[in-house]
């Protein structure tokens, strides 16, 4: 890429050689010395109007934003040539808007814009398959993704649809029990689309109550399974640290552990449970020692040991 300059404008153009070459009739140069003093401002306008470079654009470029096909009508205008104008359009200010991540340090583009747009859209579809109908809150997302986070590796149109495949058979199961719980709590309608795209985007989820979605995930790890506690609990819980991922482990086993306990006549609730898998010390040594009463008297442990001085087995690494 090089740059032109002209006395009348401010500023300079980044073109290609063949381009630079082209403007030279139109009283550009590679020299700003010489362009500033000695060009004219080009050879007179042969009558071409902004219409019609506006019709050229959409016959070409009919894919961009309105405001995209303006800067190029009038890029057209100044300079007449089809490829020297939209060279000029990639230095607008409507065209970095919304195709600016798309162009590297040198001037080249790490794609072209029918692309940058067709892989955007692919994204689109996918989601769509989930059920995300709005797409606002994921735009700069897909912007860093179809350009490679300015690594020249794009994310493709298939390795996004895996990515999503995999997240989504993950938590497919729990959607509808947070769908549910969140209208239980706010008496708001939501569908299971926003439910998963607040679980895949921060935004979402901030957008959708400030990340009471999240806490709403845990509680429903534990209510699918019978176990009941307040919105606040499962709260307290999610800023304690509990992960989605432990709070499956927990409640999925502590219905078992709770009646093995309860059969040699030792009480576990579940909020022992809660905190030995936040870490609390006490409650671990109490699961130590429900484990080691098992053991003696059934020949039945919880499943928990201890591994470098960390319980392991009954709650979740």
């Amino acid at each position: 890429m090089v740059r032109v300059y002209r006395k009348d404008l401010d500023g300079f153009y980044e073109v290609t050689e063949d381009e630079a070459d082209k403007l030279e009739q139109y009283g550009y140069s590679r020299n700003p010395d010489v362009a500033g003093t000695e060009f004219s401002s080009g050879p007179a306008n042969d009558g071409r109007t902004t219409d019609q470079g506006l019709d050229i654009a959409k016959s070409l470029y009919s894919f961009m934003p309105e405001a995209v096909l303006k800067a190029y009508a009038d890029s057209w205008v100044k300079s007449g040539d089809k490829a020297v104008a939209i060279g000029m359009t990639r230095q607008t200010k409507a065209w970095k808007d919304n195709f600016g991540k798309l162009m590297r340090d040198d001037g080249s583009l790490v794609m072209d814009e029918l692309s940058f747009m067709s892989v955007k859209a692919s994204y689109k579809q996918t989601l769509a398959e989930v059920g995300v109908s709005d797409f606002t809150d994921f735009e700069d997302e897909f912007d860093d993704m179809a350009t490679g986070y300015g690594t020249d590796d794009p994310v493709s149109a298939e390795e996004f649809q895996t990515r999503i495949d995999m997240v989504y058979a993950g938590v497919k199961n729990q959607i509808p029990e947070v769908e549910k719980l969140f209208r239980e709590r706010y008496n708001l309608p939501i569908n299971q689309g926003t439910v998963f795209a607040a679980l895949i985007n921060p935004k979402v989820q901030d957008k959708v109550l400030a990340g009471d979605i999240a806490t709403l995930q845990l509680q429903a790890e534990a209510t699918s399974r019978g176990f009941t506690q307040t919105f606040a609990r499962f709260q307290e819980l999610r800023n304690m640290g509990l992960t989605q991922k432990q709070a499956r482990g927990l409640y999925q086993g502590a219905s078992g552990i709770i009646s093995q306990a309860g059969s040699i006549g030792r009480e576990l609730d579940l909020t022992t449970l809660e905190d030995a898998t936040l870490g609390d010390t006490t409650a671990q040594q109490r699961l130590q020692r429900i484990s080691a009463e098992l053991e003696s008297q059934q020949g039945v442990t919880l499943g928990a040991r201890r591994k470098d001085d960390e319980i392991t087995g009954l709650i979740a690494d």
